[in-house]
């Protein structure tokens, strides 16, 4: 996710106190580690659906060195992922694999870098056009992004009129805001040092891993990380649970990348964000979302109906349904980081509109 709270609309509510129990940034930024195999394991931010929205962290061990796909979202996200790859490993990483552009799963790779100066990043070309153009410049400005939104979040939670659910998820939003202001601010951006197009080999004896790039998905240069010998497959945001991101997505090439995806004989798939999946029951229900929203969006985006009016007269909830159970927070959720953008998206895509990655 580019820049998450963009997302969530404008939210320019300042000045407002935020809530008690206010967080530190060690704190929202905390990673926990689990075992994906006994060479690759996930580190993880709990509370996946609260922000910050931290992508997962896959750490696969070779013979001589480690390889990790992603680096976390923020420089102390950053140094707590490079705590727990010390807890796992004595061994150096020798690969940092970037699968897209957006800044929460990249924005930690200084604490990595410096922790291991001898590393090569390695993304898409695309990813790293990306990384070093204008789709990164919401850098400069995600700190106050986040204060802005914490104190819309703290306005949010004392409203009566809102589901209980929905305010307690605000709650802990506006709790969050000190420590993610803090945790975003003097970032900077470390594009790869090596790129490719299609595919990427690191040989191994007991972990070769395959760097892929399958298709335009969630951006136009995502990759996908496969350890054949452990059955594991890390997707990036083409796959996030439990509502997918949809931000400058191109969706019936999704649809298709997704599909390549599933034909791939994994026994684990770790998403971008969210727990480890094994089966393909997840995926399908993400393909389905999509061709139900490019079935309702195409033919009006077709026939000039304006988007605004294309919005009214879609109908999303059996999927809202299908992806948040009536949860009040997460029905927001649904609206604010997947439907949303993806109408707009879908209606683009209908009308032989560019989508442009980093741009509303």
């Amino acid at each position: 996710m580019a820049r998450p709270w963009a997302l969530l609309g404008a939210v320019l509510v300042l000045g407002t106190p935020i809530t008690a129990g206010a967080q530190t940034a060690s704190d929202v930024f905390a990673r926990q580690t689990v075992a994906v195999t006994d060479r690759v394991h996930l580190i993880y931010k709990p509370a996946v659906t609260d922000p910050p929205f931290e992508g997962n962290v896959v750490v696969i061990e070779q013979s001589k060195g480690l390889v990790v796909v992603d680096a976390g979202g923020s420089p102390v996200s950053g140094r707590n992922v490079v705590a727990q790859i010390r807890r796992l490993s004595k061994k150096p990483v020798r690969w940092l694999i970037y699968t897209h552009y957006h800044g929460d799963h990249n924005l930690g790779a200084g604490a990595l870098r410096a922790a291991w100066p001898k590393l090569r990043i390695l993304s898409t070309a695309a990813t790293r056009a990306n990384m070093t153009g204008p789709a990164m410049d919401y850098v400069k400005t995600y700190a106050k992004s986040y204060g802005d939104m914490a104190a819309y979040a703290a306005t949010q939670a004392r409203d009566e009129h809102l589901p209980q659910s929905l305010r307690d998820g605000w709650a802990r939003t506006a709790a969050a805001g000190p420590g993610m202001v803090a945790g975003y601010a003097d970032m900077s951006v470390y594009p790869a040092d090596q790129t490719f197009t299609d595919h990427v080999s690191l040989p191994d004896r007991t972990a070769p891993v395959e760097v892929m790039f399958l298709g335009r998905g969630n951006t136009d240069g995502d990759a996908v990380v496969w350890a054949p010998k452990q059955r594991v497959l890390a997707s990036g945001d083409l796959v996030v649970a439990p509502i997918p991101y949809a931000a400058h997505t191109y969706p019936g090439e999704w649809i298709a990348t997704l599909k390549r995806l599933e034909a791939i004989d994994f026994a684990y798939l770790v998403p971008g964000h969210g727990p480890v999946e094994t089966d393909r029951a997840y995926v399908d229900k993400v393909i389905a979302a999509l061709e139900r929203v490019r079935a309702q969006v195409g033919p009006l985006a077709r026939a000039d109906v304006p988007l605004d009016e294309v919005r009214k007269r879609i109908d999303l909830k059996p999927l809202r349904h299908d992806f948040t159970g009536d949860d009040p927070w997460l029905g927001f959720l649904f609206g604010a980081v997947f439907a949303g953008d993806l109408v707009s998206n879908a209606y683009k895509e209908a009308r032989g509109e560019a989508v442009i990655q980093g741009k509303g």
